[in-house]
């Protein structure tokens, strides 16, 4: 009797581990890894007696180690598949779940998800037809990072399947759950570069590119040489080159511009225009300008126009007209999606920056050297696509930061804090949004409660399909200067001071009246705001709400 309950014993354990489904991750790769190395990550379903039909799986991995490239799924034709990630987050467990069980901790809500500049998460969705999911799933492909410790690098977090039958699955499990890769090898021998950007702006749309300098010895990048090497800067402003440079080298590092984008027409807003007003118009009793805080940078970034080479009132003129909807494109350099030629800045984090004076040359004198390096769109005066002189200057004034810019000098430590920033705070205003139907007409009202605003602009996009823009009726003050233009399905209007001492009304500044082109019950989802942006009279950028 004794045994037969052994048998049964053993046959129960047998039943109970093939009615689980287990999920893991390998490095499939050979090992003698180095920086700069591709490795490939397998995703496997070992689906014992289930049928799941449906797959989802969450993980994360550690963005200092790992550079991701693209994922590859592997269950056929006969599929649907979904990849999505989300940049600086990390996942905490459910302590009182096992970290193996993912659709425990799946189950276990809310999700342990907080913003961490080290990590990032994705997810792999997989749904198939022709039979059950099973064997490999995918693989993706990652790019080996400088970091000197590779421990659980990447893990598994959470998961939950469907049947045939549309049931969930359980238990989910994983047995490895983690990644570690040992013996990484280069990470002494790599030269990295950093940029400081602001949160939310696309990093990844700019290069670095090394460059070889010019032979007089004035240590400027000579454009008619090619790059010697080039990267395209990852989610966290970090390029790692791991060969072309060795110590001892002396050469340029510059950041490629952007072009064709459309977040290009964002750049140049009314708070820019107002900012070159000030900078020429506001003066001491002498004549001499005075509302720059640096002014040989700001000046430089101010200049626009292709036939000046100092900062003038042509520049101030050329960024209102622009901001108004005129064509300045054969007069001024203006960073814009059909632009075929811009002034753009770039630069190693320094004081030479903020001095107006930028520096790119970088010696090679550590087999481990990184360098900070920032950038500017001409135009651009409240920097709110460029890195900001604050923000520089707070990293110089506590070394957080790390170049070489002359033969011999020391390196600065290198700090390992995100350089992605948080945009200084600025004060608030409210702009009101209310969508109505009034006599077969879609109006469209405006609300201000903040006065002694220099400067509004605002974009909005709404469904040319269904409307047609009829009017825009401007109450905004007898002496401010307004403007409005239509493209397609955006429209851009706002208000702006060309007196230095005109304000705009607080009320009902604007009213937008459209045409309906069919029947409508109601007005929403007919409008979507792109851009707001609003500048005091101070010249100070305000962050414009619109609601």
């Amino acid at each position: 009797m004794k045994k037969l309950l052994t048998l049964i014993g053993i046959l129960v354990i047998s039943i109970a581990a093939n009615a689980q489904l287990t999920v893991n991750q390998s490095v499939v790769t050979a090992s003698s890894y180095k920086v700069g190395d591709t490795i490939s990550v397998k995703y496997t379903v070992a689906k014992g007696t289930n049928t799941p039909r449906y797959f989802w799986l969450r993980y994360q991995y550690n963005n200092k180690a790992l550079a991701y490239i693209s994922t590859t799924y592997s269950q056929g034709t006969s599929v649907q598949t979904y990849y999505t990630g989300w940049t600086a987050y990390r996942f905490t467990a459910n302590a009182t779940k096992a970290t193996t069980s993912l659709y425990e901790q799946y189950l276990a809500t809310p999700w342990g998800y907080a913003t961490n500049a080290d990590w990032n998460v994705g997810q792999l969705t997989i749904q198939r037809s022709d039979a059950s999911i099973d064997g490999d799933i995918a693989t993706q492909k990652y790019i080996i990072k400088d970091l000197g410790a590779y421990t659980d690098i990447h893990q598994l977090d959470l998961s939950y399947s469907i049947d045939a039958a549309s049931a969930y699955i359980a238990p989910i499990t994983t047995t490895t759950g983690k990644i570690s890769l040992s013996g990484v090898t280069g990470n002494t021998s790599a030269f990295k570069v950093r940029v400081l950007f602001p949160s939310g702006y696309t990093i990844t749309d700019h290069n670095i590119q090394l460059m070889k300098l010019k032979s007089d010895g004035s240590g400027d990048i000579d454009w008619t040489q090619q790059p010697i090497a080039q990267k395209t800067l990852d989610a966290s402003g970090e390029a790692t080159f791991t060969s072309g440079v060795k110590v001892g080298d002396s050469l340029g590092v510059f950041i490629s511009s952007a072009m064709t984008k459309t977040w290009m027409n964002n750049i140049i807003t009314v708070s820019d225009a107002y900012k070159a007003f000030l900078g020429i118009s506001q003066t001491d009793i002498t004549g001499t300008s005075n509302y720059f805080t640096r002014p040989t940078l700001e000046k430089k970034i101010g200049l626009v126009s292709t036939s000046n080479s100092t900062f003038s009132e042509s520049d101030s003129y050329y960024l209102f007209s622009y901001v108004m909807g005129i064509d300045v494109s054969t007069k001024a350099s203006l960073p814009t999606n059909t632009a075929t030629s811009v002034r753009y800045y770039s630069g190693l984090l320094n004081q030479s920056w903020l001095d107006g004076t930028p520096k790119n040359r970088v010696y090679i004198t550590n087999s481990n050297q990184a360098v900070d390096a920032v950038f500017a769109w001409g135009g651009d005066l409240d920097w709110s696509h460029s890195s900001h002189p604050d923000t520089i200057a707070s990293r110089i004034s506590t070394n957080n930061y790390s170049n070489s810019i002359k033969e011999g000098s020391t390196i600065k430590s290198f700090s390992i804090a995100p350089m992605a920033y948080t945009a200084p705070t600025l004060e608030k205003a409210t702009l009101s949004l209310t969508s109505t139907l009034v006599n077969n007409k879609v109006i469209l009202t405006t609300t201000l409660t903040k006065a002694d605003l220099a400067g509004i602009e605002v974009i909005l996009q709404y469904d040319n399909t269904k409307l047609t823009l009829t009017d825009v009726v401007f109450d905004a003050g007898s002496t401010i200067t307004n403007f409005s233009t239509n493209s397609d399905n955006r429209i851009a209007f706002g208000s702006i001071d060309q007196l230095k001492t005109a304000r705009i009304k607080a009320g009902t500044p604007y009213k937008l009246i459209f045409t309906p082109k069919e029947t409508l019950t109601n007005t929403a989802g007919l409008f979507y705001t792109v851009l707001s942006d609003a500048i005091d009279a101070k010249g100070n950028k305000i962050e414009l709400i619109v609601e």
